[in-house]
């Protein structure tokens, strides 16, 4: 069965990191989040009130990571789902009005759904984010016709559309747009572009807009013509943004959650490659991560967001020079950080040590400005004996923090 395995082929890292970063939220009915709100959040509808999420979370992140098919995603689950009670039509009261109504739970369709639809959107997000990066020399998109036997005739009328990739239409009409959609598109050259009739100044394609009132919320929304309500979104742009958000200092109006999985965003966009080989500006910052409550609260800092400096960059790979550091150093140093061993405090600056991937780090950020900034200053690669050494010599001095 072809349900994921030519969708993993083309980003994997992108598409996994896209679905690593969404926090699990429980719902009742799929249409109480927003659209836009499913490229940050996970959720599965009639979940609320089921201790289900997790589990249908961590078999999707397997299938994702593992390129594993929808039958072993399927097995691995039901069982679960049949001992929790998540399974077949029940009666559950909605916690909108408080009235049971008979819902459907699990069953080998609604497992198929879940299964498609998470792969399909985050394989889309992967892809939106390779084709940000590659537009300088494939600056144009094309829609391609639906691999599904069954297509429907309104996304049929898009097949051959050739559009910018800046332009408009793919945020709304970047695949797939409905339930079960197998559109796909193809990143082309401004020289094919043109040679598929695409002209400079051309009318853009009629978009007609139709309303659709969500009964579950009263919310009017205008939905393109043939886009089913909920995928009229481009989910990757829409998590591209974040980036952008950052850039220009708009982080702090951000929620944490969202700040989180921007971040995320930022260290494994191409950004980070740049600033970690110093193509950036001189002057130039990323935020690189988010770090704990306590932390926070130890050092009565007013952030809990680190950033990392072009300056700090250069300092780093000189201090590493022979062992000719890459970004994803860098980002094994930066993932400490989110999931650290112990973190210790030493005068303004805090040393988090933990392991990524089997290989031990140390990683030092300080507090700067009364408390306003957080800036990773160095990071070394040690071996467990080591830091375990360094963890055991903290605790008997007190500095200790976590």
């Amino acid at each position: 069965m072809a349900d994921n395995f030519d969708l993993f082929k083309t980003a994997p890292a992108e598409v996994v990191r896209y679905f690593d970063a969404k926090k699990s939220k429980p719902t009742f009915d799929w249409r109480d989040i927003a659209p836009e709100e499913h490229a940050y959040s996970w959720t599965v509808a009639k979940s609320a009130g089921f201790d289900i999420l997790d589990d249908i979370r961590a078999a999707m992140v397997d299938s994702i990571r593992n390129q594993l098919p929808f039958e072993h995603f399927r097995d691995q689950l039901t069982p679960i789902l049949q001992q929790k009670g998540w399974w077949g039509r029940k009666i559950a009261v909605d916690p909108q009005d408080g009235v049971p109504k008979i819902v459907q739970l699990g069953s080998p369709r609604r497992l198929r759904t879940i299964y498609w639809s998470n792969i399909r959107s985050a394989h889309a997000a992967g892809e939106w984010e390779k084709t940000v990066r590659n537009k300088r020399f494939l600056p144009f998109l094309i829609y391609l016709l639906s691999v599904s036997a069954e297509r429907r005739p309104e996304h049929e009328t898009w097949v051959g559309i050739v559009l910018p990739v800046d332009h408009p239409f793919w945020d709304t009409h970047y695949p797939p747009n409905g339930w079960g959609c197998k559109c796909r598109i193809r990143q082309i050259t401004q020289r094919e572009a043109e040679r598929l009739g695409w002209k400079e100044g051309q009318e853009p394609p009629v978009v007609v807009m139709k309303e659709w009132r969500n009964k579950r919320t009263g919310k009017i929304s205008m939905v393109p013509d043939g886009i089913d309500p909920g995928w009229e979104t481009n989910p990757g742009k829409t998590r591209g943004r974040n980036v952008s958000e950052f850039l220009y200092g708009k982080v702090d109006a951000m929620p944490s959650e969202r700040q989180s999985i921007a971040v995320a965003d930022v260290v494994g966009s191409p950004l980070m490659d740049a600033l970690a080989k110093g193509h950036l500006q001189k002057g130039a910052a990323l935020p690189v991560a988010q770090i704990g409550r306590s932390v926070v609260e130890a050092f009565g800092a007013r952030t809990a967001l680190v950033k990392l400096s072009d300056d700090s960059v250069r300092h780093i790979i000189e201090e590493h020079a022979a062992r000719n550091l890459a970004t994803d150093d860098f980002r094994a140093a930066i993932g400490v950080l989110r999931d650290p061993a112990a973190v210790i405090r030493r005068g303004q600056s805090a040393a988090f040590v933990g392991a990524v991937a089997g290989t031990w780090w140390r990683t030092v950020v300080k507090s700067a400005n009364d408390g306003l900034e957080w800036w990773l200053v160095s990071f070394h690669r040690k071996s467990e004996k080591d830091a375990r050494s360094f963890i055991r010599a903290a605790t008997k001095k007190g500095t200790l923090i976590e």
